[in-house]
């Protein structure tokens, strides 16, 4: 369920919460916090490094060496082709943020910028100054837009730029529900879209370090000639090189894909989108993060199950793969092993660890396990913390159960309604702009009998104590060995 918190939320909450204390101290002073809070939103918009209504990115990833080059507003027929060029001759890429509207009208220069190994980022289809003062179906119009421009170029930009660098309140609802996130800058001259071009170079040179992101315009200088910018540009690619401050594609500085290739209907969930761009760092995070004591159990329970669960079992589901952390030992100790995933990125690397150790009998499958064909029937079907996912987890394990051998067994690890939890709940919603759902035993002991399932053995753990029940489930059951299963019902949709 998409919940973008942000810090604005709690600086909402604390600001009613002195309002309301105020009022029985000093009732003239009890409308401050209120007026504060009313001043931060209308002044921290304004700063397009905080992260204040949304998470923004503005810098490369922790610990990056290079920088990199990114263009508003273009593409201009009389800056843009001259630029490929030059980026050419220095051997660069960079990514541009265009506009729906100038996409619209030179096709051709943007089917150069991509043939140039460039990425397209969105900026608004009309790029009005105004827009984060316009109702959120306007903003919502504007994204679209643009987004229907760029895949009739077989692209679908990740990022988004808002015009002016200026967010609001609902931007990352509008970005979340579009599969994209925003990117702003860290770095710029101050050369009002072009109209202060004199030294422009100069003013970046002496400021730039390692991480910063670029912002500079590919549009018609109002005070000087075409010329004249290119040689600004031509001097700031120079000057970063003697810098030593490698020219990094935007990806790669941010670890984060910035744009995909091929036409789709729609971009990535949100799910999908930080999973994705979370892939090369997520076997490290989670053994070496906040999150390795949830983790670290998890692999416990886990190990303990392999001799007598998956042991010498046949086809194996497992729900939420990612990029394997449980999926090779699984697939030592069985048959065969279907791997699914949201995340594409985070499968490859499943695939690449498998190859490096010579397991071939693992099958990745991308997609969304609530939709997706299942393809079984299974002996075993397991999955660690992924089910929190899912939209409607009681139809999703009716519809699994018939894919489930007679007499074959669920295996999963899941979030536990708890005070604890909350407060991860919450961090995800920060975080993700998702709210994963946590579950009793009593729901997950009715949702699988529900379905078909017996012999239900669930434990809880992680912060168990008499003030805590723990923060995890952990789930078995066995399929009614007397139910038949069919593995397509003809009552389930096509492609389900």
């Amino acid at each position: 369920m998409i919940c973008p918190l942000s810090p604005a939320h709690f600086v909402a909450l604390g600001a009613f919460q002195l309002f309301t204390v105020l009022l029985f101290i000093n009732v003239n002073l009890a409308p401050l916090p209120l007026l504060v809070f009313i001043l931060l939103c209308c002044i921290t918009p304004l700063f397009p490094r905080l992260s204040f209504f949304l998470p923004i990115i503005s810098k490369g990833k922790m610990g990056a060496k290079g920088v990199a080059l990114t263009f508003d507003d273009g593409p201009d027929p009389e800056v843009t082709p001259q630029l490929l060029e030059l980026l050419a001759r220095h051997g660069v890429t960079a990514t541009f943020f265009v506009t729906g509207a100038r996409a619209e009208l030179y096709p051709d220069i943007v089917k150069a910028i991509l043939a140039g190994g460039h990425a397209i980022g969105n900026h608004s289809y009309s790029h009005s100054p105004f827009l984060m003062l316009k109702r959120r179906t306007t903003l919502q119009r504007e994204i679209v837009s643009a987004q229907l421009v760029f895949q009739q170029f077989g692209i679908v930009p990740l990022v988004f730029r808002p015009p002016v660098g200026i967010t609001n309140s609902r931007l990352w609802r509008v970005l979340l529900e579009n599969g994209m996130f925003c990117v702003n800058f860290s770095c710029r001259a101050a050369d009002f879209g072009n109209r202060r071009v004199t030294k422009l170079a100069g003013r970046l040179l002496a400021k730039v370090v390692p991480g910063d992101i670029i912002l500079l315009h590919d549009v018609a200088p109002v005070q000087c000639n075409v010329t004249h910018l290119l040689h600004e540009f031509s001097t700031l690619i120079e000057g970063l090189k003697e810098k030593e401050l490698e020219i990094l594609p935007l990806g790669r500085l941010i670890g984060k894909e910035v744009m995909q290739s091929g036409a789709s209907d729609s971009g990535p969930n949100p799910a999908e989108l930080f999973y994705n761009g979370l892939a090369e760092t997520y076997d490290q995070e989670q053994f070496n993060s906040r999150v390795s004591l949830s983790r670290s159990m998890e692999y416990r329970l886990f190990s303990a199950q392999v001799p007598t669960l998956f042991a010498g079992a046949g086809r194996v589901l497992e729900v939420g793969a990612g990029t394997g952390i449980f999926t090779l030992d699984i697939a030592r100790n069985c048959t065969e092993v279907l791997a699914a995933d949201i995340s594409g990125n985070m499968l490859k690397l499943l695939e690449k660890k498998a190859a490096t150790e010579g397991i071939t009998n693992i099958r990745t499958l991308k997609g969304n396990v609530e939709t997706m064909e299942l393809e079984g029937p299974f002996s075993v079907v397991c999955a660690f913390l992924a089910l929190e996912y899912l939209a409607d987890l009681p139809a999703f394990l009716i519809r699994l159960a018939r894919h489930v051998e007679a007499g074959g067994s669920v295996y999963f690890i899941t979030a536990r309604t708890s005070l604890f939890r909350l407060f991860t709940q919450i961090g995800n919603a920060m975080r993700q702009g998702l709210w994963l759902k946590a579950y009793s035993s009593r729901e997950i002991e009715v949702m699988l009998t529900t379905a078909g399932f017996d012999r239900i053995a669930i434990s809880s753990h992680l912060f168990k104590s008499f003030l805590s029940g723990g923060m995890l489930l952990e789930v078995s059951a066995r399929r009614v060995a007397a139910a038949s299963v069919s593995v397509l019902p003809t009552n389930e949709p096509e492609g389900a």
